[in-house]
């Protein structure tokens, strides 16, 4: 039923309304790796208690206070002197939360950042504040930057008349980068470090058109705005037809639109 407390030795499961805690001790005789230099040692120093918080039991919150060594490092070119063991799939360094709840924590900060977060953790049963959620998720390691085919160039407004530059995959809708300011020199610095850009998806700014232009030469720059503009431009005027409908010169302007998505 608890998996990740195969590797250790239940004592005792306490019930109550609040919480489910559950105490625990790890193995005496089996060595563990120093943290330092990770050579094996059976050597104790001492004992004392972690309490960990883990997911919900029956709909419980579940707290494992689980007795943990502190060896000696028989390395004598280690700089540790002693460590604290740990227990995988259950103990991680610094941290007073079992593997599993911390990724689950981690996925729901993404998905829903603080506030949101914090509220589907709470229907859980899991309560953590926002600031607490916003903390983990700004620990959640950033994933591997791959060059997009498709890459969406714009601009948005920081605060008051400063705007910064951001950059997306058109293909998967996902950021990959952002800077302060609409500078064509960064931009063009950026594509000339990450080559493979074929499409770029940007507005008329100017800027951006020299950036993509000194970065990315051989790159199709796809003007949204003129783009719209020049449907707008083919549209023959409402009624004229006699049909009520609006007509555009080979096909109707949202067939072009939903092609310009």
């Amino acid at each position: 039923m608890l998996p990740q407390l195969s590797d250790v030795l239940l004592t005792s499961v306490e019930v109550s309304d609040a919480v489910v805690a559950v105490r625990a001790i790890t193995r005496s005789g089996e060595p563990a790796g120093c943290t330092g230099c990770g050579q094996l040692s059976a050597w104790c120093h001492s004992r004392y208690v972690r309490s960990l918080a883990d997911g919900t039991l029956a709909g419980r919150p579940l707290r494992i206070d689980l007795s943990v060594r502190r060896l000696y490092c028989e390395n004598t070119t280690c700089p540790k002197v002693t460590f604290a063991e740990q227990v995988p799939g259950l103990t991680v360094r610094y941290q007073r939360r079992t593997p599993p709840l911390q990724r689950l924590v981690e996925e729901v900060g993404v998905m829903l950042a603080g506030r949101g977060g914090s509220r589907m953790l709470r229907i859980l049963n899991i309560r953590l504040s926002r600031c607490t959620v916003l903390s983990q998720l700004m620990r959640v390691p950033l994933p591997p930057l791959f060059t997009p085919r498709v890459l969406g160039v714009d601009d948005f407004a920081l605060y008051g008349d400063t705007y910064g530059t951001l950059l997306v995959d058109a293909a998967t809708r996902l950021p990959l980068t952002l800077w302060e300011g609409r500078d064509a020199e960064r931009l063009g610095r950026w594509l000339r470090q990450h080559p493979g850009v074929e499409v770029a998806c940007r507005d008329g700014s100017l800027a951006y058109r020299q950036g993509i232009t000194a970065g990315a030469p051989d790159a199709v720059h796809n003007n949204l705005v003129d783009d719209v503009e020049q449907t707008e431009a083919l549209a023959v005027p409402h009624g004229e037809f006699g049909n009520g409908d609006l007509a555009v010169a080979g096909e109707s302007p949202a067939q072009d639109l939903v092609g310009l998505r």
